[in-house]
């Protein structure tokens, strides 16, 4: 394993020292940042979609120093928290291990499972959707850090783990019986307005999208469970002729 690790990490230093030299690492911050047009929601994209491609293939130690000498400062120069953008640019990296065409983790599960390695693939990204959302969630929420006050941090964290839970009853399609359509649309768009942060840039967005998902998504969730239970209810006997 250190032999390997060794490996890996001399590799890397030769694109970081190459980068270095060659100024490539500067010029391509300020590329990305130029590309995004200073706004900050087209650079986390760019960055996000930049993170998958260029960690395809690669292992972990490999992709983060890689995407940390290329893309990490773009984030830093439009004034994002650094552990903050370190974390984003390692999901991103590592969401290259499930996400087609080239998605390694998928394909080693496929060949255990004797699936096929593209539909698995994309069962593995839309298993692990949440994944693509919580590096944004970190940027846009720095209590998600553990960075505010104990009430943001807590406020943050139940709604972020109630829309984690929602999210997952949407793309499974299952909570206490099969839903249809409609209603995992439903139970994504509850999800979707309890994951917008009631803090920062979008606090007044935030606060108003998470008591409108919660309202939501507890009327759905109370309709779910008084169904089930009503099909648990013992069906009451005819009475008797006599």
């Amino acid at each position: 394993s250190l032999m390997e690790l060794t490996v890996i990490v001399a590799l890397a230093g030769f694109i970081i020292g190459a980068i270095n030299v060659s100024g490539l690492g500067f010029n391509l911050s300020l590329s990305l940042v130029g590309l995004a047009g200073g706004n900050i929601g087209i650079l986390l994209l760019i960055v996000a979609a930049a993170g998958i491609v260029l960690g395809m293939g690669m292992p972990t130690t490999a992709v983060y120093i890689l995407l940390a000498v290329l893309t990490a400062p773009a984030l830093i120069q439009m004034g994002i928290e650094p552990l903050a953008a370190h974390l984003f640019i390692l999901y991103y990296g590592m969401m290259s291990m499930i996400t087609p065409p080239i998605c390694f983790a998928a394909y080693a599960g496929a060949a255990i499972a004797g699936s096929d390695s593209m539909r698995t693939g994309f069962a593995a990204m839309r298993l692990g959707a949440v994944a693509y959302i919580v590096p944004f969630l970190l940027i846009l929420s720095p209590a998600m850090l553990l960075m505010g006050s104990a009430t943001e941090v807590l406020q943050v964290m139940i709604t972020a783990v109630a829309a984690t839970v929602l999210l997952s009853v949407a793309l499974v399609g299952y909570l206490f019986r099969e839903l249809g359509l409609a209603r995992r649309f439903l139970f994504a768009l509850a999800a979707m307005g309890l994951f917008i942060p009631a803090q920062g840039q979008v606090e007044t967005l935030g606060l108003i999208s998470d008591v409108a998902g919660g309202v939501l998504a507890a009327v759905l969730l109370f309709g779910e469970w008084r169904r089930t239970r009503v099909r648990q209810l013992p069906t009451p006997l005819s009475p008797s002729p006599d």
